[in-house]
């Protein structure tokens, strides 16, 4: 984005959430409740191609009913991790990349758990959020080291 204002005007045209830039500095992806979703908050994608943002798409592959967002892809963008709402509450998905496409999300941590990123090891880090009352009382990051095997 070539200047605050620019990405202030895109970012209410889009409506933009939580974002993350893959390492090459050439997609971004981010959650939104703009129109042309599944539901709720889905994640989008746009990428950076002849010197300017393209039009957001959906990422429909990990997209449903319920809110997707918060996305991380690795380094490698092999894999896509986000939060999607899982029986009632926040819980962490991985989408792996298959053929050019983001393969089924499958459940790696529920109750609570959101915002995933990973370090150059593998280990993830989230948040964990603690209600009471429907209210948010306690947000906490935790650390799940990745196996080694």
């Amino acid at each position: 984005m070539q200047d605050w204002q620019y990405a202030g005007d895109w970012q209410r045209t889009y409506e933009v959430g939580e974002m993350h830039i893959t390492a090459d500095g050439k997609s971004l992806y981010y959650h939104s409740s703009r129109t042309g979703g599944k539901g709720g908050l889905d994640i989008w994608v746009t990428r950076f191609e002849n010197g300017e943002w393209q039009e957001p798409l959906n990422v429909a592959e990990v997209n449903t009913r319920e809110n997707e967002g918060w996305p991380y892809v690795t380094p490698d963008e092999g894999e896509l991790w986000f939060t999607r709402t899982y029986q009632g509450s926040p819980a962490i998905f991985r989408a792996k990349m298959v053929d050019g496409g983001w393969g089924r999300p499958e459940l790696i941590l529920s109750s609570f758990a959101a915002e995933p990123t990973l370090d150059a090891q593998g280990n993830l880090y989230f948040a964990h959020h603690y209600f009471r009352n429907d209210r948010m009382v306690e947000a906490d990051i935790y650390l799940a080291r990745r196996r080694i095997y």
